[in-house]
């Protein structure tokens, strides 16, 4: 028995427009269920039809007459395969110039369809957006068998149709988050560049804040500068060289002796070891070595089962004493370069200079 449906139907030609496949180039996965189609069943042509509102588009042709193969569609007056979208059901055709059904479609003197089976392509929804069938030129009846193999490898364009829908839902998804996180670090490199003002205008207004607010400001620099890399790369990982060109960059000395392989950072882990860079710098530049002319740092890496290995080591600078109390660095270094992230930091105020080692996870 058959059900007449609509194959107009704004439902049925929204759910065929969102398959993305009407006018779709060639592919080699719906090519191959039309050879084997031809093959399992001995026909010399089968078809994949998208029936659209006034046409048919082939998705897949094989054995087609032209120009029709390189048109890939046909209005519907050369279509059997729009009432297998109708009837929801299989079109068993022999002789197609006696079936009552189609004895007068343009299919039969035009693209020479005599025999016909043709199956119907279902999504998950229940809509049915088009038929994979199989042409002979000549009557022909069709087998239990030969419904079965051509409704089996018509179950084959379904899971390539659905794949192609994961993919592109997977597609859209990864954009919105794309374009969201790209949102999100413009905000927050907006915020830090409205801290960094109001602590300016801070300064000026208390004179005695100036060497705080300096460092406090550098320190907001720092961040600007990790989040602007985070902002270039979106949720890609950060190359190493690139973070600490970045934080040696406002140096412009050659005295700082730069060393190691391609390494890739987590965002999470780029943006913490910056903010850790940026005060071996600005210590280095006030205090330690570069605050001297002979002075000069060795920043060497290596990285080995996951794990980043970082030295920095300060040569010929004044007299190295340990601080009195934990500052910033001390606490940054050891809550969140160590502890939040898994790592460990060590220090050692050497006499001729301080020495620091890092050993953190690449990938947080």
């Amino acid at each position: 028995m058959t059900s007449d449906r609509d194959a107009s139907a704004p439902d049925r030609l929204t759910a065929l427009l969102q398959t993305e496949l009407l006018d779709s180039p060639p592919e080699p996965g719906f090519d191959r269920v039309t050879r084997l189609t031809t093959r399992l069943l001995q026909a010399p042509a089968a078809i994949i039809a998208l029936v659209d509102r006034d046409r048919q588009f082939f998705k897949s042709s094989i054995g087609l007459c032209e120009p029709w193969a390189s048109l890939r569609e046909t209005p519907l007056s050369h279509s059997f395969c729009q009432h297998v979208v109708s009837s929801a059901e299989p079109l068993v055709v022999s002789d197609a110039t006696v079936h009552p059904l189609v004895k007068d479609n343009l299919a039969i003197p035009i693209l020479g369809v005599i025999a016909y089976l043709g199956v119907p392509l279902k999504l998950q929804n229940g809509e049915v957006i088009g038929a994979l069938c199989a042409i002979d030129h000549e009557p022909r009846p069709w087998s239990e068998d030969d419904i079965a193999q051509i409704t089996e490898l018509s179950e084959i364009v379904m899971d390539e149709i659905a794949l192609r829908a994961e993919n592109a839902r997977r597609r859209t998804i990864e954009q919105h988050q794309r374009v969201l996180v790209h949102e999100l670090n413009h905000r927050v490199k907006n915020t830090l560049a409205l801290v960094d003002s109001v602590i300016a205008l801070s300064v000026r207004a208390d004179a005695a804040l100036a060497d705080f607010g300096e460092v406090l400001r550098g320190r907001i620099a720092a961040l600007t500068r990790s989040h602007a890399l985070a902002l270039d790369r979106g949720r890609e990982a950060i190359a190493l060289s690139e973070l600490v060109r970045a934080e040696l960059a406002p140096l412009q000395s050659e005295r700082v002796a730069v060393e190691g392989p391609a390494v890739q950072l987590a965002p999470g882990v780029a943006l913490y070891l910056s903010m850790g860079l940026h005060e071996l710098v600005t210590n280095a530049v006030k205090y330690g070595a570069l605050s001297s002319e002979a002075g000069h740092v060795a920043l060497k890496w290596t990285h080995a089962d996951q794990r980043l290995k970082l030295s920095w080591h300060e040569n010929g600078g004044p007299p190295v004493t340990p601080p009195m109390r934990n500052g910033f660095g001390s606490l940054l270094f050891e809550r969140i370069l160590g502890a939040a992230l898994k790592g460990h930091v060590t220090r050692e105020f050497a006499a001729d200079g301080l020495k620091v080692t890092f050993d953190l996870p690449l990938a947080t």
